[in-house]
């Protein structure tokens, strides 16, 4: 506690009066609406305790996080479920109701101060113009008149000191038991903990799938044309030492074709792993150079679509080119549909087939994988897909990874 000279002349005095009015005027706001809503009592503790958190802040404390658990919005229709079974949520319904306690205290407090200072205004006025006989204690009295009327207003000086004083203690422990109340525990803390490390060891998985698709392609594809180009060269060189004209301009030809397959396949290989318009022209770009060479035919409707960050992006990218893969393997639908847009909270990547629907995310690591990186990015990926469909597939991604906007357009895309 600082000594009384350097606590007058703080901050302290202040921030404990404004914490302590606004604890008192919380209260007698509450207290009605709390005896009206008292079945709802566990959502008015959720409610306040988000508020509470901010309202340490004046304080000087740091705002303390939320012991609450992250509900994806595939799962908002079981929030209340969710959230009353959370030890969390009874905690800031006990945090609540101590709120409400020490609210009442601060109300008795700050009306006291108040009269008090009234008083000690008011009497030394009317004291100046006539004789007040104040009864104190029994036969204690206080005389004052237009000669002694400034003993009142010495005492202000007082009850400002005890009045600094007491909203400092009461600030204090509202302030402690709200913050131990409110605050995530241990257990909970390393709960997150641990769906954060099975989301990082699921994209580390992905991008060993990843590596491994590369491996292969460039395995199946790349290298067996360069061996064929090296087959074919060798042939080449026999019939510039024995061959006629003819037979060696064929062997040229067919080395001309090996190579134009080779480079053909290479970057084929190199669009799977990050095509050069998707960095240099944003998504929506990169998505129509993926129609034009689509095996069915691809729509893309473009709402105005901003640019995101580059990881941001080549995952709206995958995301897009997994949906058109399952939709040239595993439905019969005559195209793909794609629908870029934004608002200020999220950018929504929406993809729908009109086929037979009934995917199973539980056989396939694409969806999983995407799936995952949209969660280690703040975002979400649902999947709809009814047996007979259609199949909607949405990845939503934050509206924190926009770099740039651009003006709301409408363009649709049909290569086919």
């Amino acid at each position: 506690m600082l000594p009384p000279w350097r606590f007058l002349t703080s901050r302290w005095p202040w921030v404990a009066l404004l914490y302590t009015l606004t604890s008192a005027v919380l209260t007698l706001v509450l207290v009605p609406v709390l005896v009206v809503t008292i079945f709802v009592l566990p959502l008015w503790g959720i409610l306040i305790g988000a508020l509470e958190r901010r309202r340490l802040r004046l304080l000087g404390s740091p705002m303390p996080p939320s012991g609450h658990v992250h509900v994806p919005r595939n799962e908002r229709r079981n929030w209340l479920n969710i959230r009353l079974t959370e030890p969390a949520t009874w905690r800031e319904t006990a945090s609540l109701l101590a709120g409400v306690v020490l609210g009442a205290v601060a109300v008795v407090v700050v009306f006291a101060q108040a009269m008090a200072l009234i008083m000690l205004i008011a009497i030394p006025m009317r004291a100046e113009h006539r004789t007040i006989d104040i009864t104190l204690t029994g036969d204690m009295k206080v005389v004052l008149g237009p000669e002694a009327w400034w003993y009142p207003p010495v005492l202000i000086l007082v009850v400002l000191l005890v009045s600094a004083y007491l909203n400092a203690v009461l600030a204090a422990i509202h302030g402690a038991s709200v913050r131990w109340l409110i605050a995530p525990r241990v257990e909970e803390i390393d709960q997150r903990v641990e769906q954060l490390t099975r989301s990082r060891a699921a994209i580390v998985t992905a991008h060993e799938s990843e590596r491994q698709r590369i491996e292969r392609d460039l395995h199946d594809g790349v290298q067996q044309e360069l061996v064929g180009i090296a087959a074919r060269l060798g042939i080449l060189e026999l019939e510039l030492q024995t061959g006629t004209d003819e037979a060696r301009k064929n062997a040229l030809r067919a080395a001309q074709a090996q190579t134009e397959r080779a480079l053909t396949s290479l970057r084929e290989t190199a669009r799977g792993i990050h095509p050069a318009v998707l960095s240099d022209h944003g998504l929506p770009a990169a998505l129509e150079e993926l129609a034009g060479r689509s095996a069915i035919p691809l729509r893309i409707d473009d709402r105005g679509f901003p640019r995101l960050e580059p990881a941001a992006e080549a995952a709206g990218y995958f995301f897009v080119s997994e949906s058109l893969t399952n939709t040239a393997k595993h439905t019969t639908a005559p195209l793909l549909k794609v629908t870029l847009s934004a608002d200020v909270e999220q950018v929504i990547i929406e993809t729908r087939d009109d086929g037979h629907g009934g995917i199973d995310v539980a056989h396939g690591t694409g969806l999983r994988g995407l799936s995952e990186r949209a969660d280690a990015m703040g975002g979400e990926l649902r999947i709809a897909s009814p047996p007979g469909g259609p199949t909607i597939l949405t990845l939503f991604l934050p509206a924190a990874l926009i770099t740039d906007s651009k003006p709301e357009v409408q363009r649709a895309h049909s290569p086919r």
